[in-house]
């Protein structure tokens, strides 16, 4: 099976990294799997280097910008035609909008050459946590333009199966997937703790999340306030950095007489990323960010970290309340309700951890993910 991934963004955000290591992990499984991804006008992106690093070799005909323009995807269309002519293919694997138009129209161009139907079939990994609204152009993709969607909820599933008049077994729930061997409980010790200038004996409450207003820092610095003042043990971790970070973070802390129980490293990355993780005895995820999926979520869940969650988007669907961690109200009262539970009870944190990492391992491994979809293209290709 020939199939090539179309991501349409030449930024690391949101899709770009999952639709990357879904083609790695489709490879592993003997598909031959390719990937264009966006780049600028003056040539190759940092993308490129990521889909190299992922051990796969870039398609570098294409531009595939986020945004639709005109002239740009007329070109890419064009171009993709002749690729599919030149070089067929069984499944155009489009990650985002744009990506997804380009395919359409390729797809189009190439069977009115041939005066019908046929391969590849095209279809779509929508990332939104809800269906998009009944557009023209989203009339066109997703109901007319789409020989398979692949969601990350049953909420978004079911909307759009209603929306667009979509068949069931075209429309596919997949869980986000998870590096398990980057993401994994850690012994005492092995995290940056130190690092931070967090107590060893310190019981870390911690959240991953880029600081804007939206993502609703008062809210969590408040509760964070409450807990400490019934468990002396708790301490903050924010990982995240933000122009507004002082506005929103610093100054706060000090209004709130937080200092002391508060660190903000900012941005941690590459193999620091993990270790960081591993200072948190509870994760907190308020706001879902410009990944639907909440990855953030999962890694946690996968390195043993119950969490504590808002009802918002797919978070209901990931944590399971009062098994994994969490899922409260979206007020103060509740989240320091939910922080003060876990944060004076080690042995609570201790089940709920086990509990996520098992769900981790049964549910979002990459592997399990490849499955899934390889299966769902052999049975669209076989209809």
């Amino acid at each position: 099976m020939r199939v090539l991934h179309l991501v349409s963004n030449h930024k690391l955000t949101g899709p770009v990294d999952p639709a990357i290591r879904l083609a790695r992990a489709l490879f592993e499984l003997n598909v031959d799997s390719r990937v264009a991804v966006g780049r600028p006008a003056a040539g190759p992106g940092p993308i490129d280097d990521l889909v190299r690093e992922r051990g796969l070799e870039p398609v570098m005909d294409l531009r595939l910008p986020k945004h639709r323009r005109l002239l740009v995807n007329r070109r890419d269309s064009a171009l993709l035609g002749h690729l599919i002519e030149k070089d067929p293919l069984d499944v155009l694997h489009a990650h985002l909008d744009n990506a997804h138009g380009i395919a359409a129209r390729a797809r189009r161009a190439f069977r009115k050459s041939l005066g019908g139907k046929g391969r590849p079939l095209v279809v779509r990994s929508l990332y939104d946590d809800t269906a998009p609204r009944a557009t023209l152009r989203a009339r066109w993709l997703h109901g007319r333009e789409a020989d398979g969607v692949f969601v990350f909820g049953e909420g978004v599933r079911n909307d759009l199966i209603r929306r667009f008049g979509l068949a069931e077994d075209r429309v596919v729930k997949i869980e986000g997937s998870v590096v398990l061997d980057r993401f994994h409980p850690r012994p005492p010790g092995d995290d940056l703790r130190e690092r931070f200038g967090i107590p060893r004996e310190s019981v870390v409450i911690g959240i991953v999340a880029r600081i804007q207003r939206h993502r609703r820092y008062e809210l969590l610095l408040e509760a964070v306030r409450r807990v400490a003042a019934e468990v002396p043990e708790a301490h903050l971790l924010v990982l995240g950095r933000g122009t507004r970070a002082r506005e929103l973070a610093h100054d706060p802390v000090k209004r709130l007489g937080l200092e002391g129980r508060v660190s903000l490293p900012g941005y941690v990355g590459g193999e620091d990323y993990p270790r960081a993780l591993a200072c948190f005895d509870v994760k907190v995820f308020l706001v879902p960010g410009t990944d639907g999926t909440c990855r953030a979520v999962r890694e946690a869940m996968a390195m043993g970290i119950p969490i504590v969650a808002t009802r918002r988007g797919f978070l209901p669907e990931i944590v399971r309340d009062g098994v994994d961690g969490f899922i409260i109200d979206e007020d103060v009262e509740s989240l320091a309700r939910a922080l003060r539970t876990l944060a004076g009870d080690r042995r609570l944190r201790q089940e709920l951890g086990a509990n996520a990492r098992l769900r981790a391992t049964t549910d979002f491994s990459q592997r399990a993910q490849a499955e899934k979809v390889l299966a769902s293209y052999r049975r669209w290709l076989s209809e």
